[in-house]
């Protein structure tokens, strides 16, 4: 029987597909007229005694981004013609570092800091998150961000709330290879490919748990059926409304970074954005979201064992590796 259900579920899910963004957003909400505006961005060049009537779209990514990199492009794009925001990357100004193969508490405490100095200038603060970005978020209200920071909203995208299993996975492997003397290859064969598993930020992603969500704060995950890097278990996260979605264009298809520029995605962030909550379901997209259930079920099952054959390919490179590197040492002392 269940499985009649979920099979109609998804069947009934494919025919709403087509139906756009407004599939997942409550008709009637008041949220913007236009989710999906163009123009540049407005970015965020005030002086410390300036005060702006704006709202700030303050955006942190994730492991491997930089300040300057086009991963919320679209969402950047989204709220760039609308003349209530001004869109603030975190890590782009020196004062306050983001490193994201650091420290997951230490950019926390620099990400308070930065919110801290914006609050001055600004009364309301909506959080954009992406990936290890929403842990970094998360730890930051863990240790005294609130809403008396002026923080109105918090949006996590495919953020791995519970922690990384993928990370988790990944450090026995990196304890053989340092047994075996390959643990520098070995970070090098996964930083080559996926994410450097000796990284600070990779050995806390492994360790965190999910915690409850901030008091006051509006608070929405988001995420992709087909997202193979943080999968449902690691999103998981007490008392907090989700979305899974299922991708609504080809680009999207890669579900990890590919919900930064779902068009169903975008709409939901604008609009809880907008309207200080999280959108209700309507009949259909309450169907989307079971079979986007269903679908990231199935993509979660495997990923253990798929995390584990990658660990396994890349203990044998980096091993090999380690013995060329003493063999051309060896044969170069002889000569």
């Amino acid at each position: 029987m269940r499985r009649a259900v979920r099979a109609w579920c998804v069947v009934t899910a494919l025919a709403l597909w087509v139906v756009g963004p407004g599939a997942l957003v409550a008709a009637g909400d008041d949220g913007p007229s236009h989710p999906f505006p163009t123009g540049r961005p407005t970015r965020t060049v005030l002086q410390p005694t300036e005060i702006s009537e704006k709202e700030i779209i303050v955006l942190v990514a994730g492991i491997g981004s930089s300040a300057t990199d086009s991963v919320f492009a679209s969402i950047e794009a989204a709220f760039g013609a609308d003349p209530r925001y001004e869109v603030y990357r975190f890590g782009s100004r020196t004062a306050h570092p983001y490193d994201t193969h650091g420290s997951v508490e230490k950019n926390a405490d620099e990400l308070t800091a930065e919110i801290r100095e914006l609050a001055k200038t600004h009364q309301r603060i909506d959080i954009v998150a992406h990936s290890m970005g929403g842990a970094v978020v998360d730890a930051a209200f863990r240790r005294g961000l609130s809403v008396h920071d002026n923080v109105a909203t918090y949006v996590a995208l495919a953020a791995p709330h519970h922690g990384s299993t993928e990370a988790r996975i990944g450090q026995p492997f990196l304890a053989v290879a340092d047994l075996l003397g390959a643990k520098t290859e070995l970070r090098a064969v996964t930083a080559g490919v996926a994410q450097d598993i000796g990284s600070r930020a990779a050995q806390d992603l492994a360790t965190i748990h999910a915690g409850p969500p901030p008091h006051g704060v509006t608070r929405l995950d988001v995420r992709m059926a087909t997202d193979l890097v943080v999968t449902a278990p690691d999103a998981w996260t007490p008392s907090v409304t989700s979305r899974t979605l299922l991708p609504s264009t080809a680009g999207s298809l890669e579900g990890h970074g590919g919900v930064t520029t779902d068009p169903r995605a975008i709409a939901l962030i604008t609009t809880t954005v907008a309207s200080g909550r999280v959108p209700a379901l309507d009949w259909r997209s309450t169907i989307v979201d079971l079979a986007a259930h269903t679908v990231s079920t199935f993509v979660a099952q495997p990923a253990p064992a798929l995390y584990c054959a990658f660990g396994v390919v890349a203990l044998v490179c980096a091993v090999a590796l380690s013995i060329c590197r003493r063999r051309r040492r060896l044969a170069a002392g002889l000569s």
